[in-house]
């Protein structure tokens, strides 16, 4: 069985990523892989004692969710010490992911466009979904801190005053919680990070605050906005502004790249 070995880390999106270059390998070679996780730690771990349930927890649940799961076998190997687990700097280079054939740059960017199972796909109900990094475990890269927590307040409550039914989700909300609300949400304001690739592989309509090319590489369908301001412009009062404008460049977006991922169906 092909095999990609694949550096877990305790964010659900990097192993979110793995399962979606696994999948469309699995297609594009017409045979079964083996997606083998690699941790530099045990099976239980916790990133902290509060938290809900372990990475490997949160792994094995979501690929239930995915199109043609059994094409995809996932293994975990614990304590592992193949990615250099010392190198823990989120700005030094790391190989990611190594593929048998050696066919992908360990650094590189492998197709990852994939989807849920088609059941999962449902009519989206009156209400949004928001997560940022501040009450994140770790603080992330200082390009994903644009906004403070005080913005962030400020859009909760705009977007509230609209008449949105809005969830706030965290890095400790359990991942079946976080799953449903973004199924059923009509759109999502978030940072690139936590639950973000849960909104690509639904297609969500996504605003971000970033200018980065990984972003684009991460939900394609997102609106990003660099700046500060024009990221709080953007939203406005929740209102007139944003429905007419922002919300409609959103959905526009999300709907081209519905039309990419649904091919994924196509045998």
């Amino acid at each position: 069985m092909f095999k990609i070995r694949w550096r877990g880390t305790w964010g659900i999106g990097d192993s979110m990523w793995g399962l979606n270059v696994a999948h469309v390998h699995a297609k594009k070679i017409n045979a079964k892989v083996n997606l083998e996780f690699h941790w530099s730690h045990g099976k239980d771990y916790l990133t902290h004692p509060e938290d809900p349930e372990t990475i490997i927890e949160r792994t094995d649940w979501i690929h239930t969710r995915y199109h043609r799961r059994d094409d995809v076998v996932v293994t975990h190997l614990y304590n592992s010490q193949l990615f250099n687990p010392d190198n823990t700097s989120m700005d030094k280079k790391k190989d990611r992911f190594y593929f048998d054939d050696y066919s992908v740059d360990p650094n590189g960017t492998p197709d990852q466009d994939w989807v849920f199972r088609k059941k999962e796909y449902t009519k989206p109900l009156n209400k949004i979904v928001i997560f940022n990094p501040t009450e994140n475990s770790e603080p992330p890269r200082h390009w994903k801190r644009k906004l403070t927590k005080d913005d962030w307040d400020a859009i909760i409550q705009a977007l509230r005053w609209r008449g949105w039914d809005t969830r706030i989700l965290t890095y400790r909300t359990p991942i079946r919680d976080a799953y449903h609300q973004i199924k059923e949400c009509s759109f999502v304001v978030c940072y690139d990070g936590m639950w973000h690739k849960i909104g690509r592989n639904f297609s969500k309509p996504m605003l971000i605050p970033s200018k980065e090319g990984v972003t684009t590489y991460n939900t394609p369908q997102a609106i990003k906005i660099g700046e500060r301001e024009d990221f709080l412009k953007a939203i406005g009062d929740g209102n007139e502004h944003f429905c007419n404008n922002t919300l409609k460049e959103m959905n526009e977006s999300a709907r081209e790249f519905k039309k990419v991922l649904f091919k994924c169906y196509e045998d």
